[in-house]
């Protein structure tokens, strides 16, 4: 830090015992009141000049001296005792502290804390290490359709996308925005885009009931041992056979194609 500017205030001069001033008077400064005290080489007077000792002027004012950096008292002894002195700029100093942006640094160090759970705009998170989580919120494992645990919102409050503590996901766009864009580059035609699942969700095809695959198929049944029918104003309860043999129990509606 900076040196302290003390002295050259009508309050500090060179006295006698009697309370006279002494023009002229040469003093040492210490770095404490009691005899164990060490004396203060490390001055300058106003202009940056190095001195060891304070000489008083004519009127017996005690010129302007910087002491030693960060320091903020001084004793200053003209032959009658140690007197002690104040930084004369202690008053400059603490007004520009109250109107600096982070004199304590507490809010830089805030900002890094929070960074770790709160996104300021442009931060980053770190990648994980293998196999662990981004985020993890903790909901409770009551149902809770109230509670968010994420929320998109504009200034007058109105939400959008948001989470729920339940679990489920409402996408809601500002404006006639695309809600949800997948892109599955490199799927096989069987490939898995889109799955759902009667039990919890997983990647696996196992109680699958409905799923869309990477040529654009949309499955509810079949090989991927999904289950579950397709129904549509337009979709009736047609069947359709193939083969050379009728359906064994036709239906009204059936449809069969018959080859040889």
């Amino acid at each position: 830090m900076a040196r302290n500017l003390f002295g050259g205030t009508a309050a500090d001069v060179a006295e006698d015992v009697d309370g006279a001033r002494i023009p002229g008077a040469v003093g040492t400064v210490w770095n404490g009141i009691s005899d164990g005290a060490t004396q203060i080489l490390d001055l300058t007077d106003a202009d940056g000049a190095p001195i060891v000792q304070l000489v008083a002027d004519q009127r017996g004012f005690v010129p302007a001296f910087y002491g030693p950096n960060n320091v903020e008292r001084l004793w200053v002894d003209f032959g009658n005792g140690k007197i002690g002195l104040t930084s004369s700029t202690v008053g400059e100093r603490l007004a520009a502290h109250q109107v600096a942006n982070d004199p304590h640094q507490d809010r830089a160090y805030v900002d890094e804390k929070l960074s770790a759970y709160m996104l300021s705009s442009g931060g980053e998170y770190n990648v994980t290490p293998t196999g662990g989580a981004w985020q993890r919120w903790v909901v409770p494992t009551t149902p809770d359709t109230t509670g968010l645990t994420w929320k998109q919102a504009t200034a007058d409050g109105t939400q959008y996308t948001r989470l729920t503590n339940a679990g489920a996901l409402f996408i809601d766009t500002v404006g006639r925005n695309v809600p949800l864009g997948i892109g599955a580059p490199g799927y096989s035609a069987t490939g898995v885009v889109i799955n759902v699942s009667n039990s919890k969700s997983s990647s696996s095809l196992t109680n699958s009931i409905f799923s869309v695959r990477g040529d654009g198929s949309v499955v509810t049944a079949g090989s991927v041992t999904a289950t579950g029918s397709v129904t549509a104003s337009n979709v009736g309860n047609a069947r359709v056979f193939s083969g050379p043999n009728a359906p064994a129990s036709p239906q009204a509606g059936d449809v069969w194609i018959q080859y040889a």
